[in-house]
């Protein structure tokens, strides 16, 4: 016995399973009655409201540094280097051991000195490159940034 099913654009020739018909091995007659195991449902395709499909602003409680261009002051700059200490993380990770500070050593006008002390993970020459980029962005007046001595520009460990 052979049954037909129609299953999407597609005929499928269905027997029983041999273990589903019951079986007797005494007598010679066939087995009146079939076990049917497989049952076929199609899937129900429900579409979600538009709303529900878009995606979602998802909004963390981090603090930001505030990006609006300062007024060249004393504390304008030391606020900056505070931000540059968060935007630029990963020259200043404390977690892995880098114990890198910039600091302000003097402002001369539009012309600003920081100092280095402890590790970086960068060169320190880069430090103050990407330190000097950050000050200029946030304070326009900055003509130049320059490492207030030399030899802080040394990546040999004796200088830590």
């Amino acid at each position: 016995m052979r049954l037909q099913l129609q299953f999407l654009r597609h005929n499928i020739a269905l027997s029983p399973s041999p273990s589903s018909v019951p079986a007797t091995f005494f007598t010679s007659t066939p087995p009146i009655s079939y076990s049917w195991r497989l049952r076929v449902r199609t899937p129900t395709l429900t579409l979600l409201p538009l709303e529900s499909r878009r995606p979602k602003l998802v909004v963390s409680a981090t603090a930001v540094p505030d990006n609006r261009p300062l007024d060249l002051t004393e504390d304008n700059v030391r606020q900056a280097l505070g931000d540059a200490r968060a935007e630029l993380a990963q020259i200043f990770d404390a977690s892995v051991g880098i114990t890198g500070v910039v600091e302000l050593a003097e402002l001369d006008g539009p012309f600003v000195k920081i100092s280095l002390k402890g590790r970086f993970w960068h060169k320190r020459s880069t430090v103050v490159a990407r330190v000097g980029n950050y000050l200029k962005q946030r304070i326009p007046e900055i003509l130049e940034v320059e490492i207030e001595d030399e030899s802080q520009l040394d990546d040999s460990p004796a200088s830590f």
